[in-house]
């Protein structure tokens, strides 16, 4: 009986799984189809580089706060996609072989493998990971829980990131804290979301947020027509600010 319990879950399990593997290839897929394949980049499209330096430095920030040692800490990033944000801690002088990347679409993992493959990658759900207990200096995720609004899903990937992480270690999430006007595809990972997942006060504790990025349409706008204008911006409208990185630190 115990047996057959155990197989019918890995079997739950799979299908749901499945269904989310479909769901952000489909979500990927809109995404492409709308906003077009250079939506992201930094060479060809010139409303991503003020938005993207403003992200990069909230993060930095994060990883100063944490004040982990870069030689020996082990980092696992979630929802890694191809590995945007494991190169940036590769700038910083990370170890390669202490970093980690999980996506659930193997496609993404392929093709940050054949770009990084001194990282150590991953293709598998994130809502019930296969790492140990206890195992990563820093778990970090980069604009994915903007994405789930599935809140039963997003709780499971929460609670599998304070599994991972060790005790005193962080959890780094770098996201957006606006959802977007009627577009149901997004969910805010505002600060009380922030505490209702990742139990802030019993579980983990809020050591420090740091503002990034614009929203998008203000911020891609004055990338591309009024750059020297984007920080002064930021500092003069702090509700203007869409993204923010916050550090939080699992409790002993």
């Amino acid at each position: 009986m115990a047996e057959e319990r155990k197989s019918l879950a890995s079997d739950c399990n799979l299908v749901i799984e499945s269904s989310v593997r479909n769901d952000t290839a489909a979500w990927y897929h809109r995404y492409t189809s709308e906003k077009g394949s250079l939506r992201n980049d930094l060479l060809e499209n010139p409303g991503v580089l003020f938005q993207d330096l403003a992200f990069t430095v909230s993060c930095i920030s994060a990883l100063r706060a944490t004040r982990i040692n870069r030689a020996s800490s082990r980092i696992l990033d979630v929802g890694c996609g191809e590995g945007g944000s494991l190169i940036r801690f590769l700038r910083l002088e990370f170890e390669p072989s202490l970093l980690y990347g999980i996506d659930i679409l193997n496609e993404r993992i392929e093709e940050g493998r054949r770009k990084l493959p001194n990282i150590n990658w991953a293709c598998g759900d994130a809502a019930s990971m296969q790492y140990d207990d206890n195992t990563f200096d820093i778990v970090y995720e980069s604009t994915m829980f903007v994405q789930i609004i599935d809140e039963f899903l997003a709780e499971r990937i929460a609670n599998e990131m304070l599994r991972v992480v060790k005790p005193g270690g962080y959890v780094v999430l770098s996201d957006w804290r606006y959802s977007m006007p009627n577009d149901t595809r997004y969910k805010a990972l505002s600060k009380r979301r922030i505490s209702s997942l990742f139990h802030v006060g019993s579980q983990s504790i809020i050591c420090a947020t740091y503002k990034g990025a614009l929203i998008p349409p203000l911020g891609r706008f004055l990338s591309t027509h009024a750059p020297s204008l984007y920080f002064p911006i930021c500092r003069i409208f702090p509700f203007l600010v869409g993204q923010t990185t916050t550090v939080l630190q699992k409790q002993q």
